[in-house]
């Protein structure tokens, strides 16, 4: 079978040039990026301190890991040997300037554009294209991050439950001795292991193949992504090793306030509006390392899956079939969907090399899950240090949500932020979606 006659037909894609790409301007153009970056990463921090927030976040890094993607498969095609810039390349093909610049919190990635009058457009129709310019990219992270923690808490979040009632029913057993119902807690906490490291061999590089092709669905394409996993299992390998090493910093962070007593005498004074007080400013500057901690995490995860997505479908290991049209496209445009098949071998040869590579592939899997068995034994190891209620439990800040805000529940209970997250959220979705209905219904009347 040659792979090169099995591909679909090509999809044709224009080379006009949409609108001119961005010019350098020297030393202001780096200095005004320099503010730029520093904003995006002081709102990056606020926005780890609440549920909101920290949803915000994980839709903004994924749109940040899908430009992360094309840079990758940018940087390996023939355009970048030829000396044509990323920008220039965005500027033939992204008319919306989606990628060229990292993405926005709140306003519309071209906002002087956005604000444009259309042409033929009424009045009422640009009062609505001033109102959502703001806005715009806030409404795109707020979708795509409810989209990505979703998916994620599908798959870790039956884990996180068990290993809240394990660490529940160990200690009512401790206390009250029910020695025919101690096997229970720790059970329930060896099986909620074994599902988060099950669930975390598979969960990065979904979450890179989410936020590369800018579908929830492609989340659950498991014979896809775990060919991936299979085919570049030391990259996951590595990738569970940086996660671990990341989450010793995070950890200590979190369990640090309850020194707080010994190096200051006043401390167990202080009223709860004083240790609120003190507990926001704490956890706002932790915050500055838990942001950039798990955004380089999904970056990462997004460039192994770019570079497998690359190599298999360059040896044949993927058809252009299993991409999703954004993925096609993007390679076709770089001119990258070139087939090299290896070499036709011995049989013997071939048997040779399956078994190795299945040995292999056998063992970093078994090492990769010892790795992220030492990433939930901190989580235990420091809940002997500092108990945090079920949010240490339920929320793990650099694979879910990087919320990092633990306030005791008798200062503040972190329950009414959950409810008023999910009514703001409702609100604002209704009214978007009502918001539509009227306009569908003006237009046909």
């Amino acid at each position: 079978m040659n792979p090169e006659l099995d591909l679909p037909p090509v999809i044709h894609v224009e080379e006009t040039l949409t609108h001119t790409p961005p010019i350098e301007r020297g030393v202001l153009a780096r200095v005004w990026r320099v503010v730029v970056f520093f904003l995006k990463y002081v709102v990056g921090a606020l926005l780890c301190q609440t549920i909101a927030g920290a949803i915000v976040i994980v839709g903004w890094t994924y749109r940040l890991a899908q430009r992360s993607a094309l840079r990758y498969w940018w940087s390996r095609s023939e355009y970048k040997e030829k000396g044509t810039r990323l920008a220039d390349h965005l500027g033939r093909h992204d008319p919306a300037d989606e990628h060229i610049h990292w993405p926005n919190w709140f306003a519309h990635q071209n906002f002087r554009r956005s604000i444009q009058r259309k042409e033929g457009s009424s009045r009422l129709a640009y009062l609505w294209q001033l109102l959502k310019a703001p806005f715009h990219s806030l409404g795109v992270n707020l979708k795509v991050g409810l989209q990505g923690i979703f998916n994620t808490w599908v798959l870790t979040m039956p884990a996180c439950v068990l290993w809240l009632f394990a660490w529940y029913d160990g200690w009512n057993n401790s206390f009250n001795k029910g020695y025919e119902q101690a096997p229970v807690g720790p059970l329930t906490g060896i099986l909620g292991i074994a599902l988060f490291i099950a669930a975390m061999l598979y969960v990065p590089l979904a979450q890179a193949r989410q936020a590369v092709t800018g579908h929830w669905r492609s989340f659950y394409n498991f014979s896809f992504v775990w060919g991936l996993v299979r085919r570049h299992w030391l990259a996951c390998l590595l990738l569970a090793g940086i996660s671990s090493a990341f989450f010793f910093p995070v950890m200590i962070m979190k369990t640090a306030p309850i020194f707080f007593g010994m190096k200051d005498p006043s401390f167990p004074n202080l009223t709860s509006q004083q240790v609120l007080k003190l507990l926001n400013g704490y956890f706002f500057w932790c915050a500055f390392l838990v942001f950039p901690l798990y955004v380089c995490l999904r970056v990462l995860a997004a460039r192994i899956y770019a570079r497998g997505v690359l190599h298999g479908i360059q040896t044949g290991d993927i058809t252009v079939d299993d991409l999703t049209p954004k993925e096609r496209v993007e390679l076709q445009r770089l001119n990258l969907i070139q087939v090299n098949p290896p070499r036709s071998r011995h049989v013997l040869l071939r048997v040779a090399s399956s078994t190795t590579s299945l040995a292999l592939f056998s063992a970093g899997i078994f090492a990769t899950a010892l790795i992220w068995f030492t990433f939930v034994a901190q989580i235990f190891i420091f809940g002997f240090f500092k108990y945090d209620q079920a949010v240490a439990w339920l929320n793990q800040p650099l694979v879910q949500l990087p919320w990092f805000r633990y306030i005791p529940p008798h200062v503040q209970n972190p329950a009414g932020q959950l409810f008023a997250t999910a009514f703001v959220l409702a609100l604002i979705f209704g009214t978007l979606a009502l918001t539509r209905r009227l306009r569908a219904l003006l237009r046909h009347h």
